[in-house]
């Protein structure tokens, strides 16, 4: 296959977090902001403290987590709060809040009390919706295309989109169906490359 037949491939997933950004006029990949997007959604970010917590039970059953979402209990899809903890890194804390806008978008059921089966499901899910979010095709095909003038590695795509090196192999394996480490010009052909260790 071709690197043009792969740009073409699209899912559900993708389908969605493109309908997300047409809200939104962003030019570049550094201009996708979770938090304004998460605002005109109607979603509140608050911290992951009893403080904030509206059952003290939920802060209980969180302790582990870094992030939590639940949905307004008035039955509004797409609407709800994410609860994260403190003190997180800007890109960690940008892909957390992107999972978790995901998961209320996406699903109408509280992370706490859902069965294993349908909580893998649903991170699944969530995961492949916010590298599609934060990772847009159109910005994607532009980082990629650019090979043709210097080679570009995974590590240059995380710096490009603000997200980390794993996040952004994750987002390559969606579009390429395996692992991805850079791209480069061979001859007048583009061609990505994997390091095998």
């Amino acid at each position: 296959m071709r690197l043009s037949e792969f740009l073409l491939i699209s899912d559900t997933w993708e389908e969605r977090a493109k309908q997300v950004l047409s809200r939104f006029h962003y030019r570049s990949p550094d201009e996708i902001d979770i938090e304004e997007i998460c605002w005109k959604y109607g979603i509140i970010i608050k911290p992951l403290h009893p403080d904030f917590m509206d059952d003290m039970d939920d802060y209980e059953e969180a302790k582990g987590l870094k992030a939590l979402s639940k949905p307004k209990k008035d039955g509004k899809r797409k609407r709800g709060v994410i609860h994260l903890r403190p003190k997180i890194p800007s890109i960690e804390r940008k892909l957390l809040l992107a999972e978790e806008f995901c998961h209320l978008h996406a699903h109408f059921s509280i992370q706490l009390t859902a069965p294993q089966l349908v909580l893998s499901k649903e991170e699944s899910q969530a995961k492949k919706m916010s590298a599609y979010l934060l990772m847009p095709h159109n910005f994607l095909t532009e980082v990629i295309h650019s090979a043709a003038d210097e080679a570009v590695l995974v590590s240059d795509i995380a710096d490009h989109f603000l997200v980390t090196e794993e996040f952004a192999h994750y987002r390559l394996e969606l579009l390429f169906n395996r692992r991805i480490d850079g791209f480069l010009a061979f001859g007048n052909k583009l061609r990505s490359y994997t390091r095998y260790e």
